[in-house]
């Protein structure tokens, strides 16, 4: 008999027996990536949100959690449906991320503003690739976060 935990990140414990001693055997399953792109798309909207009202270290944040699950998807998805997922965000992705990085350490809105829309043209030029054009990324208008702000704090 097999018990399945799943935690809110996504990861799956199945705790099987093994049939050669009976010991359990623990097989961990990561998120796979539908839940990864709905987390980037989540980070992506805050980091939006974060760097317009000029909250650079939230939006700092929000841009290194984006890269890592792109490189989660991009080191353990390296094929999903004969799309080179894994290469395709190597060579569309990580370059439009050094440059919003790099306006969001120069602190300076209108690069943000720039190198964002950038980065979410990659977006979307990966989605058209992956045959997923359909999938289309844009500035957020609103919060979907009305319980966050989304202002620098006053220290």
């Amino acid at each position: 008999m097999a018990t399945t935990l799943i935690t809110a990140a996504g990861l799956v414990i199945v705790l099987t027996a093994s049939p050669a001693t009976g010991e359990p055997v623990k097989e961990t399953h990561g998120p796979g990536l539908v839940e990864i792109m709905m987390a980037t798309q989540s980070h992506h909207s805050k980091l939006w949100l974060a760097g317009n009202a000029r909250n650079w270290e939230l939006a700092d944040y929000q841009l290194d959690e984006l890269k890592e699950g792109l490189e989660d998807a991009a080191k353990h998805i390296r094929d999903y449906k004969g799309i080179p997922v894994g290469s395709m965000i190597g060579n569309l992705m990580m370059t439009r991320i050094a440059e919003v990085e790099n306006a969001i350490k120069a602190r300076d809105l209108e690069k943000f503003a720039l190198s964002f829309d950038k980065l979410t043209a990659a977006c979307n030029s990966c989605h058209v690739g992956a045959n997923r054009g359909f999938i289309v990324i844009q500035r957020p208008a609103t919060s979907a976060f009305p319980n966050q702000s989304f202002a620098p704090t006053r220290k």
